[in-house]
């Protein structure tokens, strides 16, 4: 799930990119606060991609603001 094609997201709707994207922020921060308590080490490996997906949603809602002003 952590593995998503950026052509997967360019081709969902707004609303299916903030809902994913606020899955992927609860997700992420889950991850860090079990990660901060020493509970799972395994989740390590987690963190990097989340925030590339977080950051590759918010970049692609970016861009559709961006398009629909002009």
């Amino acid at each position: 799930m952590v593995k998503n094609n950026l052509q997967t997201f360019r081709n969902m709707s707004e609303d299916q990119l903030l809902e994913k994207l606020g899955s992927l922020k609860t997700e992420y921060i889950q991850v860090r606060s079990k990660l901060e308590r020493g509970l799972v080490k395994e989740n390590q490996s987690k963190v990097k991609p989340l925030k590339r997906d977080i950051a590759r949603l918010l970049t692609i809602l970016n861009e559709r603001k961006f398009v629909n002003v002009e």
